[in-house]
């Protein structure tokens, strides 16, 4: 009976009681746990957040410097854009002062310097793709003529350029500069030439 008597005290209120206690220590520690992890998590987001956030602000500096040197060099190119060109002149003014410092020694010498200088010059346009062209004989076209004159010939066709004083020049196929031109003009028919008058106004 003594037996029974003690099972039915362990089996009391005081065994409630120290499941209580030990279901407020469980929880306790797994609250202990979550709280620990949850603040584990935070730390390892905070630091992703930190490292992302200093890729990108590198990423925006290497592209404020790419655009500040991007351009630095279009600003440079078109500053410097002739630099080629007036470097490929260079040699035809050397050739030119070489040919005045002579010019009185042996004027034969001079021409033929000169020929060469024109030579040289013509071959160099040539390199850039820029081309002369003469008018004469072609008939007139204000697409690339200025016609400064017009002569009244008997052996020309009305219209016709006759002479230039300037030829017309381009630049790949753009026009950079006209020819300036003398164009034929028609010639007046025999029949419209009046006799002279005299004072009276009538023919003599």
């Amino acid at each position: 009976m003594a037996s029974d008597d003690n099972a039915a005290e362990n089996s009391g209120p005081e065994r409630d009681a120290d499941f209580s206690k030990l279901e407020e220590r469980e929880g306790a520690s797994g609250s202990g746990q979550s709280a620990e992890a949850g603040s584990d998590d935070q730390s390892a987001l905070r630091k992703e957040l930190e490292e992302t956030k200093d890729k990108y602000l590198r990423s925006l500096a290497e592209f404020e410097n790419y655009k500040k040197r991007a351009l630095r060099e279009r600003s440079d190119l078109i500053k410097y854009q002739g630099e080629r060109v007036i470097c490929d002149f260079l040699s035809i003014l050397d050739n030119l002062d070489l040919a005045l410092q002579h010019s009185e020694a042996d004027y034969q010498k001079l021409q033929e310097g000169l020929q060469l200088i024109h030579k040289q010059f013509v071959d160099l346009l040539a390199k850039w793709e820029v081309r002369s062209e003469s008018g004469v004989g072609q008939d007139f076209d204000p697409s690339k003529h200025d016609a400064i004159s017009k002569v009244k010939v008997d052996d020309a066709k009305p219209g016709t350029i006759i002479s230039e004083l300037k030829k017309a020049f381009f630049y790949k196929d753009k026009l950079l500069r006209p020819a300036e031109v003398v164009v034929a003009a028609e010639a007046e028919p025999e029949g419209d030439i009046r006799p002279e008058q005299t004072e009276e106004g009538d023919p003599e």
